[in-house]
């Protein structure tokens, strides 16, 4: 994990959508997607529920968020 993982998925959670998200970043949906589903195998973890209405943090996702934006935070 890097903090350009984190950076995409505080991103997310803030559009409510990876394709949104994806816009604002500057970089295709499908390569976000990828990059998010392997950071949640990597950690085992399910940051996100994928819904027809958009992406919502798991209990567990909303945990890493608030560790991801204290690490941003901190290095800004």
């Amino acid at each position: 994990m890097n903090t350009q993982h984190l950076r995409y998925a505080v991103e997310i959670e803030r559009c409510g959508s990876i394709t949104r998200a994806a816009e604002k970043l500057f970089m295709n949906q499908p390569h976000l997607s990828k990059t998010i589903h392997e950071l949640e195998e990597s950690l085992g973890i399910l940051i996100f529920k994928r819904t027809p209405k958009g992406v919502f943090p798991t209990k567990k996702g909303e945990k890493l968020l608030a560790y991801a934006k204290n690490i941003l935070n901190q290095l800004e």
